[in-house]
């Protein structure tokens, strides 16, 4: 006996399941590099070293989950909805503290940028639709 799917069919094509799954992906990717530069930079600077490897273990973290969180949305899984909308605001906070504790830098708005971008496409309606948010 087999479960009924939570899930529409993935035969039919959402054009904003491919835009957020590349957005996640492209969010996935650039916090890896993140945690890799923030683990070479901990190595160099000795007095900030346990809250630089800190923030560079939670940066992998999220990359790990925004990449679970797009394959969840190709497969049309509602709960990649509700992990995607976590992960902005998790992105969001994550630069508002880089904001309050390091010099500042234009660079930040990239991560409110891209909070800002994905939350968009994951409140169009197809996506709604598509990942069961209806």
């Amino acid at each position: 006996m087999t479960a009924a799917p939570t899930a529409t069919p993935s035969s039919t094509s959402v054009p904003f399941i491919g835009l957020l799954r590349a957005l996640l992906l492209s969010e996935a990717v650039a916090t890896l590099v993140l945690a890799i530069f923030l683990s070479l930079l901990a190595g160099a600077d000795a007095e900030a070293e346990t809250s630089l490897r800190f923030a560079a273990g939670a940066a992998f973290l999220f990359a790990i989950f925004a990449a679970v969180a797009s394959r969840g949305a190709r497969r049309r899984r509602a709960w990649a909805w509700t992990m995607a909308a976590i992960l902005q605001v998790v992105l969001a906070i994550g630069t508002g503290v880089a904001v309050m504790t390091a010099e500042w830098h234009p660079a930040y708005l990239i991560g409110f940028g891209l909070a800002a971008v994905v939350m968009v496409v994951l409140s169009t309606g197809p996506v709604r639709s598509a990942l069961g948010q209806d």
